[in-house]
């Protein structure tokens, strides 16, 4: 029986001794790596999101183009719709979307498109504006007449 004991614990001891000397090497390999190559840096890891984003985006517009045909000269924009009820208050061309769908804009070509992937439907297609700096300087000299004020002392305001 005293055999059978000290073999059993020699197993042990070597397996124990093994796991220590794996867990030694793995740390001795990692500082290593460290000291060659470095810890990756946030760039190398903003990259990495940035690749990811650009797969999604070609992601939408090809299931956006299965539905419809789009401008094909330019990348566009997009953005998820997240509050749909002030977003419909504001505008009408936001009837029928539902958090979660996709505005994409394609600036160049002055094209909005709202998708709802859940829909697998286009919600709507619309022109988009662009307002100038010459278009917004004007729209600050334009008076604003105060409601407020009695007919006699009307107020006007500049913004």
């Amino acid at each position: 029986m005293k055999i059978f004991e000290k073999v059993f614990v020699r197993d042990v001891f070597y397996k124990v001794l093994f796991i220590l000397v794996g867990i030694i090497l793995g740390i001795g390999l990692t500082f290593l790596y460290i000291q060659k190559y470095g810890i990756p840096s946030k760039s190398v890891l903003q990259n990495l999101s940035k690749v990811e984003e650009v797969k999604q985006i070609k992601q939408i517009v090809d299931s956006v183009g299965k539905l419809m045909l789009l401008p094909s000269n330019e990348d566009p924009s997009i953005a998820t719709i997240t509050d749909v009820s002030s977003l419909v208050k504001e505008q009408p061309f936001y009837n029928g979307a539902k958090n979660g769908d996709i505005v994409i804009v394609y600036q160049k070509a002055l094209k909005a498109i709202i998708h709802s992937p859940e829909r697998n439907i286009i919600v709507n297609v619309g022109p988009i504006t662009v307002q100038s700096e010459v278009q917004k300087e004007s729209s600050k000299e334009q008076p604003v007449i105060d409601d407020k004020a009695t007919s006699s002392e009307q107020k006007i305001n500049n913004r």
